[in-house]
């Protein structure tokens, strides 16, 4: 079956990762040096904190240097950025203005993976040590937008899972004012986990209500990348499929599901 499209979907922002084992020769002077190769596209940069394994929180390691910043490489319509550390690579699409439409997955897979043999042959040449990649990630995060105070009470208009009419059994609770909610499912054939989560917010802007839908397929790698371009597309599909399983056809109305 054909996917679900939507001729106004709610995405904000795709992001296409790898995780690696760190490489153990990359340091702040070659961040620089792969700048160069890739400015005259990607001309604008940030410096961020690391991103940290969950796993590893909390655990103490004696170092000798402290962890190498996350670089962030954006692109001249600032839309996409690369995101570079030792045991990541990142290439995001992101909504900045309201005008910015989502291109597509294909289109942003393409970016991700020409990013990724750049700085892969970037790493080789110089030897900087071995990639290996330990699993890769597809995360999809949209924004529904309502007034002021709308969020969490009609939650259920956009997720038929969390139904705060039919919730009390004593209608003794008043409405909640704070919402949150992780599920995770197992992808067919050991190929991962998808995570869904929803929390909810205020919007800068104009003090809107937002709540956030993150959608996050993450699964273990094989080597030499064979199966990359395939399990991207398994990703793909099932964060799609999950998140219209998930959301409400009244929703899918409102951002105009035409398949």
């Amino acid at each position: 079956m054909a996917l679900p499209k939507y001729k106004n979907p709610p995405v904000v922002e795709v992001v296409i990762g790898l995780s690696l084992a760190p490489i153990t020769n990359l340091s702040s002077v070659h961040y620089g040096a792969f700048w160069e190769l890739v400015k005259s596209e990607y001309p604008f940069t940030e410096d961020n904190a690391p991103l940290v394994d969950e796993a590893t929180v909390g655990q103490f390691e004696v170092m000798q240097m402290p962890p190498l910043r996350r670089v962030f490489l954006i692109h001249t319509d600032r839309t996409y950025l690369m995101q570079l550390q030792p045991d990541r690579f990142i290439h995001n699409w992101r909504k900045t203005k309201d005008s910015d439409e989502y291109p597509n997955f294909e289109t942003a897979k393409q970016k991700f993976l020409h990013g990724w043999e750049l700085f892969r042959t970037f790493i080789a040449e110089r030897q900087l040590g071995t990639i290996e990649i330990k699993s890769y990630e597809v995360t999809y995060i949209n924004h529904f937008v309502e007034k002021a105070g709308s969020f969490p009470s009609i939650a259920e208009t956009y997720l038929p899972v969390f139904n705060w009419k039919t919730a009390r059994s004593e209608r003794f609770l008043p409405g909640p004012s704070v919402f949150g909610l992780d599920l995770r499912f197992p992808m067919p054939d050991n190929k991962g986990v998808l995570r869904a989560s929803v929390k909810h917010g205020k919007r800068a802007t104009d003090d809107a209500d937002v709540m956030l839908m993150q959608m996050t397929a993450q699964g273990p790698a094989k080597q030499e990348e064979s199966d990359m371009e395939t399990w991207l597309e398994l990703a793909h599909e099932f964060i799609v499929r999950g998140f219209t399983d998930l959301t409400s056809t009244q929703a899918h109305k409102q951002w105009g599901r035409y398949q």
